[in-house]
């Protein structure tokens, strides 16, 4: 599917990456034992789009290719070959002064999705076989878009879910990292504390989200008055994380 989505993103010369449940497996399969609670059949895109115009002329262009039909109620949903659920979300230009998207026709289609173009810059570019490239979103950029898809839909607990599973195993998948750049954090928490580990990771996800969000205060305060609402010790330490003095290296 990302094969035939890329030609004909790629003649229009927009670019995109991959967000949702895609990009938490590909992050979460890296090791041993970190693999997502849950699995899904579906495929989020971000898009970086002009204009209304640009969106309407790919959805065009990829139904038109026989691969994708369009869905009948949701504007930016397709379906590839008839089974794997695909959502187009656009972000960028396309996004007006107050942050929403409009699209039509038939129906005007209203999006209010941020993040998207903060988390751009620091995406990740991984090389498939076939010489297929794809830009993924960051582990740090999937917490900070669950909670604000969890700020959107609180009964959707399922985000908060992911955002536990991944702060459990985060150590295991960054460890290098975390001995490298910010080993000063493991001195900030009692080793015998049972929640040790996941307090640490918290931590340091909590540092990479501020670099994230450092061109948006908007954001960022967002970000910080969502954790604000949580009662759990990793809300905390992601908000002290986005809090210290830190410049990534």
């Amino acid at each position: 599917m990302l094969k035939d989505m890329e030609a004909i993103l790629s003649e229009f010369d927009v670019d995109f990456y991959v967000v949702g449940a895609v990009a938490r497996d590909y992050h979460l399969s890296a090791k041993e034992g970190t693999a997502a609670l849950r699995k899904t059949n579906d495929v989020d895109l971000a898009i970086m789009l002009n204009d209304a115009s640009q969106f309407n002329q790919i959805k065009d262009k990829l139904i038109a290719s026989g691969n994708f039909t369009a869905d009948d109620s949701e504007h930016i949903k397709l379906y590839y070959k008839k089974g794997l659920e695909v959502d187009l979300i656009p972000f960028g230009k396309i996004e007006s002064a107050n942050g929403f998207v409009y699209l039509q026709p038939p129906n005007m289609f209203t999006l209010n999705m941020p993040g998207f173009k903060e988390i751009y810059p620091f995406v990740e570019e991984i090389v498939f076989e076939g010489d297929l490239s794809v830009k993924v979103c960051t582990v740090e950029g999937i917490v900070i878009l669950k909670l604000i898809a969890y700020r959107d839909r609180p009964s959707r607990t399922k985000d908060i879910t992911d955002i536990e599973h991944i702060i459990k195993v985060y150590f295991d998948l960054c460890d290098e990292n975390i001995y490298e750049e910010h080993m000063d954090v493991m001195d900030l928490y009692p080793v015998g504390n049972i929640r040790y580990l996941p307090l640490v990771s918290a931590r340091v996800i909590g540092r990479k989200m501020q670099v994230i969000l450092q061109e948006s205060n908007e954001l960022r305060n967002l970000i910080k008055s969502i954790l604000e609402k949580r009662y759990e010790d990793w809300a905390e330490a992601l908000i002290a994380g986005m809090e210290d003095n830190y410049s990534q290296p």
